[in-house]
C-alpha cells in the first residue's frame, strides 16, 4: 500500500470518527494546519472549520460510513479518488463523491470535493 493511499484512508477515517477527540487527532495528523476543504456546499479553512464540517455531515447522515470506492490515482503532490457514503450493509451508496487532494509533505493541504450523487430532498 502506498503512503498516499494510506493518507487517503486516514482522511476517510476522520470523516467516520464520531468521537470528537479522536476525530480532532486524525484531522491534525492528516491535514496541514491551514488546510482547506471545498465542495459545492461548503468551504472550510483550518482544523476547526474542517472538524465542524465533518461533525455537521455526521449529524446529517447518522450511522452512515464513508468508504473508498476504487483506487487512489496520484502523481506528484496530487491525489484523486472516489468515495461512497452509505449505511452499513446498504446495497447502494446514498452519496457518491470524488475528491482531489493537494498534498504537502505527506499531509493534505487542500481538498476539492465533487458530489456525483446526492439524495433528493423530499
Amino acid at each position: 500500500m502506498t503512503a498516499t493511499r494510506q493518507l487517503v484512508e486516514r482522511y476517510l477515517q476522520g470523516w467516520n470518527e464520531t468521537d470528537p477527540l479522536r476525530r480532532r487527532a486524525l484531522i491534525e495528523d492528516v491535514y496541514a494546519e491551514h488546510a482547506a476543504y471545498v465542495d459545492p456546499m461548503i468551504e472550510a479553512r483550518g482544523w476547526e472549520a474542517i472538524d465542524a464540517t465533518i461533525a455537521a455531515v455526521q449529524d446529517m447522515f447518522p450511522g452512515h460510513v464513508f468508504t473508498l470506492a476504487g483506487d487512489v490515482d496520484a502523481h506528484h503532490d496530487i491525489a484523486r479518488f472516489q468515495w461512497h457514503l452509505a449505511e452499513p450493509g446498504a446495497d447502494e451508496p446514498l452519496v457518491i463523491g470524488f475528491d482531489v487532494a493537494v498534498l504537502d509533505a505527506g499531509r493534505i493541504r487542500q481538498v476539492h470535493g465533487f458530489l456525483d450523487k446526492v439524495p433528493v430532498a423530499a
